[in-house]
């Protein structure tokens, strides 16, 4: 395993309350029909109760917390199972983003255009975000939030540095 130049972990409480809400409601739908009978007119049947309870659980798991390390070969980003490995070879430069999440249609990962680009987003909620401007690609720019843009500015600049240097 490489050596690991930086480690972030950014827990989502709005992520995870939203899905716990809804499996909340599922569980109770599930607990009612066992013991009280039928929920409305036109029930779900228990089996699908199960499955939707175990499939928003496992979704609310996986987008619960955006991981972001970096190690020698380059940046990797991502929500649980869903990861995006960006090498350092392929970043022409970055900047702190300035666009509202509105623009990317909410949280999570997304993916849109931005004044005529391709952009892959794993935002969170709220905080900063950094975009990456790749040299090739789907998408022209990645873009990712982040507790410390300042910190991962630095860290992302001195490794295209050292690209360049050698």
């Amino acid at each position: 395993m490489s050596e690991l130049y930086y480690r972030e972990r950014i827990f989502s409480k709005f992520n995870a309350g939203i899905f716990a809400v809804v499996v909340g409601f599922l569980l109770f739908s599930l607990i009612y029909q066992l013991t009280v009978g039928p929920l409305g007119s036109k029930p779900a049947n228990n089996q699908t109760l199960i499955v939707m309870i175990l499939i928003f659980a496992a979704i609310g798991i996986n987008f619960s917390t955006l991981s972001i390390a970096i190690n020698p070969e380059g940046l990797r980003v991502g929500y649980g199972l869903l990861n995006n490995t960006i090498p350092w070879k392929n970043i022409e430069s970055s900047y702190l983003d300035k666009t509202s999440v509105i623009m990317y249609g909410g949280w999570g990962i997304r993916l849109g255009r931005v004044k005529g680009k391709w952009r892959l987003v794993y935002n969170v909620f709220r905080g900063p975000r950094v975009v990456l401007v790749l040299k090739k690609g789907w998408y022209r720019e990645f873009v990712f939030s982040t507790r410390n843009p300042q910190e991962m500015m630095k860290i992302i600049g001195q490794q295209l540095k050292n690209l360049h240097n050698n």
